[in-house]
């Protein structure tokens, strides 16, 4: 999945760690651990990470080496904010090494494109959606449910592919015919899976969804 087998430069493979190494201190600095301080919360994001890796696991090999598969980055996102998520997109791809016996050049490079890029795209749509949207719950859901997933996973999808060019030196045949099709359908997926999750979690566990004030969106009272 991901980079994981795909045969990198040792410049790109080492710039990957030290990448990965900024970007999870910059998470760390952030003190993201705050908001697991109930227990309940505790459970949910590391239950979050399970699921996240199955959805990982389930993936579609395209012609040479491309690799599609639900992100669940924008959910995280949703629920637990940027630096938390960046450290559980972390984990999942730490898990995913394991469970597929990868070597260690191309995790790095897999986290950054499949990690820490959605969470980062995740996260300005929700900024966004938080300062243009009206505050209601029915925008809550369609912006950061449906429409954010569906943008953050075609624009990592379109930065998958490139990368594999530019590693190939800029050939387009590593480029799967289709691919734009496939990636549609796998935007549709992701926006379908996050949209529900959000929708089913904002209205029945809200304190769940760390990342908004309950006042905002009248979800029907304080967080437990």
């Amino acid at each position: 999945m991901g980079f994981l087998y795909t045969p990198l430069p040792l410049w790109v493979a080492v710039g990957g760690w030290i990448a990965t190494a900024l970007l999870l201190a910059l998470a760390l600095w952030k003190n993201p651990f705050k908001r697991l301080q109930d227990a309940t919360l505790q459970h949910v994001w590391l239950a979050i990470i399970v699921a996240v890796s199955v959805l990982w696991a389930s993936n579609a090999w395209l012609d040479d080496g491309t690799v599609m598969h639900l992100l669940g980055a924008t959910l995280v996102v949703t629920l637990f904010d940027w630096a938390l998520a960046l450290v559980a997109m972390a984990a999942v791809t730490g898990l995913a090494a394991v469970v597929f016996d990868a070597p260690w050049q191309g995790i790095a490079l897999t986290f950054i494109i499949y990690g820490a890029l959605p969470v980062g795209i995740s996260a300005l749509l929700q900024r966004a959606c938080i300062a243009w949207l009206p505050r209601n719950l029915f925008m809550f859901i369609f912006g950061q449910g449906f429409v954010s997933p569906a943008i953050a996973v075609a624009l990592t999808a379109g930065a998958a592919v490139g990368t594999h060019i530019a590693i190939s030196g800029g050939s387009m045949t590593v480029v799967p015919v289709g691919y734009a099709f496939s990636v549609f359908l796998l935007a549709t997926g992701e926006a379908w899976f996050t949209g529900m999750s959000t929708a089913l979690i904002a209205v029945y566990r809200p304190a769940w969804v760390t990342t908004y004030d309950v006042r905002r969106y009248r979800l029907g009272g304080p967080r437990i």
